[in-house]
């Protein structure tokens, strides 16, 4: 493992620089996040890097964004969106990569490399308004043009199996998790796994990523990550880095670490909550709790009450960013630790949302909705533009949910498929105007490329069940 050099930012291209060779790095990684929240890059000598980043920017063939998750270029532009939106009716032009200086990061699974994140640019210099950080950095503004910074932290649970991606795709995904039943929380079997645990957390800290908790989970060989708060924008690329990272690392190690929601019916889902607060931005005091609630009874400021709302009210619309999958919906069960409905409730985590703090400083709202296959920069961006939305409307925020909310007829439900869902996302004026037209468009014709492939497949479970018996 490399020895430990702080991750950092840097103003200039020329500070970058001496850092690099101060310290021996000679390969930078540009690039940032697909749709689908793969990680996209090339390795660059450091010089070249350096050429590119002063004047255009590093060049990618547009088809990036056209890519379904198997490797295939099967996404098609809508009518009115080949300006920008890769097809083969333009050609497939170049856009560039323009990195941001501030989310240098040290790779110390990688040989003397640091990766560099940023925004893609159309040749005459507009941001490319698919890319999913700038989805997310609208959000942020939103919120800062109410005089709001938003804070957040993750949660990621994950499975770890024997078998690379390779061998196991060989196998026909004959999966082979790190240990026979689940250990939750038990230090037993952290005990037992902490060789490539303490591996991995240096790594992950190599990074500039502070995790507060790594633990094992609910299901056999499944871990969940926590990693400290911090403001959005660098939580979403700590947690971009991390779901990318520990794949990498565990490949190299001859394991495959997964992010899918439900890899196994008999197994726990994996999650990704989402923790968030505002500061004022005036102050930089915390929002959230009302003036004088502490303790036992805490209270919910107007600011916070509207938050919630919003993204409350915009859990249905939204849910295709929070769920992305056609496995997203099959991790969606009553009494799973999943969200189904959509509710609230002050440390209830039966609801999808849940209000938690005794003191003004970790007065938060956990997002609980999102899977374990979220792009973090999505996730992230919906429930900010959500709460945003909530704050700008001054939104009610209907009586919290005490008990059980799965067992609450009264309870709207949330989607119950990826259909539904980006049905849902396509129709909402709402999602349009804080997300934007472009971005919405685009994804929706993504996930409907991504069912369509769904729809001809022919499952194991339709063979056994209909072979004989139709």
């Amino acid at each position: 493992m490399t020895e430990h050099i702080p991750s950092g930012g840097f103003d200039s291209l020329q500070a970058f620089s001496d850092w690099c060779v101060e310290h021996g790095f000679d390969t930078v990684i540009p690039g940032t996040s697909d749709t689908n929240g793969a990680w996209i890059g090339k390795r660059v000598p450091l010089v070249d890097f350096l050429r590119m980043a002063s004047s255009e920017g590093i060049p990618y063939c547009n088809v990036l964004f056209a890519i379904t998750r198997d490797g295939n270029e099967n996404v098609y532009a809508p009518e009115g969106m080949e300006t920008y939106f890769p097809t083969h009716r333009n050609g497939y032009p170049d856009i560039f990569f323009r990195p941001d200086l501030s989310s240098v990061r040290v790779l110390s699974w990688h040989q003397n490399t640091v990766m560099v994140n940023g925004i893609y640019h159309l040749p005459e210099g507009a941001e490319v308004p698919l890319t999913p950080r700038r989805v997310l950095l609208q959000a942020r503004e939103r919120l800062r043009a109410l005089g709001y910074e938003p804070y957040v932290a993750s949660e990621f649970e994950f499975y770890v199996s024997e078998g690379t991606p390779e061998t196991l795709r060989q196998s026909g995904w004959d999966l082979k998790p790190l240990s026979s039943r689940a250990y939750t929380y038990q230090v037993f079997r952290s005990s037992l796994d902490q060789d490539f645990l303490t591996r991995w957390w240096g790594y992950l800290q190599n990074a500039g990523i502070h995790i507060e908790a790594l633990n094992p989970e609910t299901g056999p060989g499944q871990y969940e990550l926590n990693a400290r708060y911090t403001d959005a924008l660098r939580a979403a690329d700590d947690a971009f880095i991390y779901k990318n990272g520990i794949k990498e690392i565990a490949a190299l190690e001859g394991r495959t670490a997964s992010f899918m929601a439900l890899p196994n019916a008999e197994w726990a889902g994996s999650s990704c909550h989402i923790h968030q607060s505002l500061r004022s931005i005036e102050t930089g005091e915390p929002v959230f709790m009302a003036t004088g609630a502490h303790g036992a009874h805490p209270e919910l400021s107007q600011v916070g009450q509207h938050y919630v709302a919003g993204v409350l009210a915009t859990l249905r619309e939204f849910a295709a960013l929070y769920w992305p999958t056609i496995n997203s919906y099959r991790r969606a069960r009553d009494y799973s630790w999943s969200a189904t409905t959509v509710s609230w409730g002050w440390d209830n985590r039966s609801t999808a949302l849940r209000v938690v703090g005794e003191d003004p400083h970790s007065m938060r709202l956990e997002n609980r909705m999102p899977g374990a296959d979220v792009n973090p920069y999505l996730a992230i961006a919906a429930t900010l533009a959500g709460g945003a939305y909530g704050i700008e409307q001054e939104l009610e925020l209907p009586l919290p949910v005490t008990g059980d909310a799965y067992a609450d007829l009264s309870l709207v439900k949330l989607p119950g498929s990826l259909e539904e869902a980006v049905a849902l996302l396509d129709g909402s004026r709402l999602a349009r105007e804080l997300l934007g037209d472009d971005f919405v468009n685009h994804y929706v014709v993504t996930l409907r490329a991504e069912i369509s492939q769904w729809k001809k497949h022919v499952s194991d479970w339709e063979v056994g069940l209909y072979f004989e018996s139709a």
